[in-house]
């Protein structure tokens, strides 16, 4: 038997009339509060459990005696059901007459008592109504009767489960009750039920014990808990009865007289070498000190001064105060209050300086600066660096957030060593620095600092024996340029950490008008980009592709423009970057996606549409939605349209992008890679996802006519897109030799200048309008490179082919 199962034994004698039986030994008073402690829990949860089935008890009753009203002695029934009903009515009477604030143990044992014969009562009057109803129960009758049953045995889960006895004695009877009820009704064809009320009886009595047995373990969890507290109280008053104050006392020299032996303890020296010494020389020096003096000499009251001394090299603060005497001596008391005052002195430090590495920390660093600043006479002779570290994330991905946590340490390490001693290097979060110097240096001097700054984390670090290589990016300011506040220093030189890091990795900017003027027409679109959409401000504009063979049009590609009412028309690039940074790509996004599809699908023909699709907005759950109700509304089928994407949307390895793709290709529509070969690893996005067509970026068809290595990218890519079972178009083509050229070299489509520039949509709404708006094209446009080509095909189709 386990230590619970013994302890469970002990403390189920509670149920008993014997007091001696509370807990398992201790002092009577003990006895009685473990007793009271458990009858008091006991009763709570019967109340609860009795509460909570007096509604279903009460149904059932009536239940039976509706059902049974005509098979059975209705008398009988009224006379069970009344019986019922007081064994209810009495046991809500002694319920409501229990003092629940401060019930005395023997009236709690007494009202146990009583709960618990009503159980034993209620559970025979169950019982024996069982066994009388089962021979008239047939059908639908017996089924309530049998279900009742059942809801009455398994009732002792509810409202017997803290009270064993009565547990034990309901479902022995009524197992009794209902086995005499099965055998009354079926006979030796019950035995199946039988075997299963068996079971249910085992399981019963088994719940019966486990919960007994966690009352008893509460019970004990309960016991130990108030005895570790008035454990706990006792050491805290024992702690506070030995750490009181010491006495001390001085005559009119200032010298110890009467040392007390606690005193002498805390000061860790013998009481006879400390009498008649000078108080004031146990003390070190500092401005309480010198009003401690003061207080001696004029011999003045004094209260909480707080003084420093060094026992045993040890560093101790004591508080002290005192009062004069009659007989011209001065008496005091003294306390230790080092613990506090470390306190005081972590929290002032961590008020001020940064946990990790111990450099000051964004609060202090803007106190320094708005010191520095408000010096009229210094204004000019601040200098202000923000240092980010690149790509820091990386570091914690790889090498976990604790191996960040000490690169971070050895950089505030480095740092430090390339300022002076009246310079201030911070960590305000993160991978941000800022270092504070006061310089009257010109812009080449701030510069080669930087480099210096730069130069330091750019050299390897080795921490547990691995070599780790970062750079960083600098932004500078001056207080010179211009006047300014702290503010609006620091605004500068975050404006310069960014355009620093708008350049590259290991690198450095210094504030001047045009970053201001950059960032300031930055928010202006942002600002008016929010706008544009409503105020109806954005417009689509369209290029042809051609076919390279036939020299036909078989598609257009949806370009975005800005038509802004004081800057003109915007092309994408100077803003798309602000809508993907704020959000706003995805309302542009979806308004274009709706504006393609309401504008082509007027036109004659049947061309492919091709939109561009940002990183941001393959990352979008509405997008899917969006394009299938775009085009069911406009009657487009899905194999006309193409979706082009960059290597971004896979680089950043998003399950929700690669689910929305994976989508599109159900839906029906294709998706194209753009910009194919200036990434960093386009082959392996061809083998991640199926694209349809890769189109070759610019930068390889600009000078292709001239240039061997370009010809043997497009060759390449052409040849791979082929085995892969992609399509090629090649973009930005501008001349006849390069159109030419890319045919040769495998490209079956291309778009570009030469063909057409992008237009607005009603320029392809007929034929003769295409035709009209390709002969803008340079070099009078791909007509003649049709007639080219069908000159060329009746001459020699193998060759045009």
């Amino acid at each position: 038997m386990g230590e619970s199962d013994r302890n469970a034994g002990n403390f189920v004698a509670v149920e008993g009339p014997d007091t001696e039986a509370y807990g398992t030994g201790g002092s009577p008073d003990g006895h009685a509060a473990v007793g009271q402690l458990l009858l008091t829990r006991r009763m709570r949860d019967f109340t609860t459990g009795a509460t909570l089935s007096l509604l279903p008890a009460l149904g059932s009753i009536v239940a039976l005696v509706y059902t049974f009203r005509d098979q059975a002695d209705l008398a009988v029934l009224i006379g069970w059901a009344t019986v019922q009903f007081v064994l209810i009515a009495v046991y809500v009477v002694f319920d409501s007459i229990l003092d629940r604030d401060s019930p005395s143990l023997g009236e709690l044992r007494r009202h146990w008592r009583r709960f618990v014969l009503l159980q034993w009562l209620g559970s025979l009057a169950w019982a024996g109504i069982f066994p009388y109803l089962a021979p008239v129960a047939h059908g639908l009758d017996a089924v309530v009767l049998a279900v009742v049953a059942i809801a009455v045995l398994c009732g002792v889960l509810l409202v017997h489960r803290t009270a064993p006895s009565a547990a034990i004695f309901h479902v022995v009877v009524m197992a009794i009750s209902i086995t005499a009820a099965i055998w009354t009704g079926t006979g030796i064809a019950g035995l199946p039920a039988l075997i299963l009320l068996a079971l249910f009886v085992i399981a019963l009595l088994g719940s019966t014990r486990e919960q007994e047995r966690q009352i008893v373990e509460w019970l004990e969890a309960e016991m130990n808990r108030r005895e570790a507290t008035d454990t706990v109280r006792l050491l805290l008053n024992d702690y506070e009865e030995h750490s009181s104050d010491w006495l001390w006392t001085v005559d009119e020299a200032g010298n110890l007289r009467n040392v007390a032996e606690r005193f002498a303890m805390a000061a860790e020296k013998p009481a006879e070498t400390l009498e008649g010494k000078p108080l004031i020389d146990m003390f070190m020096a500092d401005a309480n000190r010198a009003i401690f003096a003061r207080h001696l000499t004029e011999r003045s009251r004094f209260r909480d001064l707080v003084l420093k001394l060094r026992i045993n090299g040890e560093m101790r603060y004591w508080k002290l105060s005192a009062r004069p005497r009659d007989d011209g001596q001065i008496s005091g008391v003294a306390r230790d209050v080092t613990s506090d005052r470390m306190i005081e002195e972590r929290v002032a430090f961590m008020a001020h300086y940064d946990n990790l590495t111990g450099l000051a920390n964004r609060y202090l660093f803007n106190e320094r600066l708005r010191g520095a600043l408000d010096q009229n006479e210094r204004v000019r002779n601040i200098a202000l660096f923000y240092l980010d570290l690149d790509d820091f994330k990386a570091v914690n991905d790889t090498r976990g957030h604790l191996m960040g946590d000490r690169l971070l340490r050895e950089v505030g390490k480095r740092l430090e060593q390339e300022v002076r001693g009246q310079d201030l290097v911070a960590r305000l979060g993160g991978d941000e620095f800022a270092i504070l110097v006061e310089t009257r240096s010109g812009a080449g001097m701030l510069i080669e600092r930087a480099h210096s700054f730069l130069a330091a984390i750019r050299d390897p670090f080795e921490i547990d024996g691995q070599i780790y290589r970062v750079s960083g990016s600098v932004g500078i300011a001056r207080s010179s340029d211009g006047s300014c506040d702290a503010e609006e220093l620091m605004r500068r030189a975050d404006l310069a950490l960014f355009a620093a890091k708008n350049k590259g990795r290991d690198t450095l900017a210094l504030y001047d008008q045009s970053i201001d003027l950059a960032a300031r027409e930055r928010r202006e679109i942002e600002i008016d980009l929010r706008e544009a959409v409503a105020r109806g401000q954005l417009n689509l504009h369209y290029q042809p592709v051609i076919d390279l063979q036939s020299g036909s049009v078989v598609g257009y590609e949806a370009l975005l423009r800005w038509y802004h009412p004081k800057r003109g028309i915007i092309g994408p690039a100077d803003f798309l970057e602000v809508a993907e940074e704020t959000g706003l790509i995805v309302p542009i996004g979806e308004w274009s996606i709706r504006q393609a599809f309401a504008e082509t699908a007027k036109w004659e023909g049947h061309f492919r549409i091709a939109i561009n699709l940002s990183p941001t907005q393959v990352r979008s759950p509405h997008l899917v939605k969006v394009i299938a109700q775009s085009l069911h509304a406009h009657g487009i089928a899905p194999e006309r349209v193409e979706f082009e994407i960059t290597e971004h949307v896979l680089m950043q390895e998003s399950s929700i992008s690669m689910g929305n793709l994976q989508k599109l290709r159900e839906l029906g529509t294709r998706i194209a890679l753009d910009d194919f070969g200036i990434g960093y690893s386009s082959l392996s996005y061809l083998r991640r996802f199926p694209f349809d067509r890769i189109k070759i970026d610019k930068d390889f068809v600009d000078g292709v006519e001239s240039s061997a290595d370009n010809q043997a990218i497009v060759s390449s890519i052409t040849k791979l897109a082929e085995a892969l079972g992609m399509a090629t178009t090649a973009e930005g083509v501008e001349t006849r030799d390069q159109l030419d050229l890319l045919r040769r070299l495998g490209c079956q489509e291309a778009q570009g200048y030469l063909i057409c520039e992008p237009v607005p949509g009603e320029n392809f709404a007929t034929a003769d309008a295409v035709d009209a708006a390709m002969r803008g094209g340079a070099v009078s446009g791909i007509l003649a490179y049709r007639r080219t080509r069908e000159a060329s095909v009746k001459q020699s189709p193998r060759r045009a082919s």
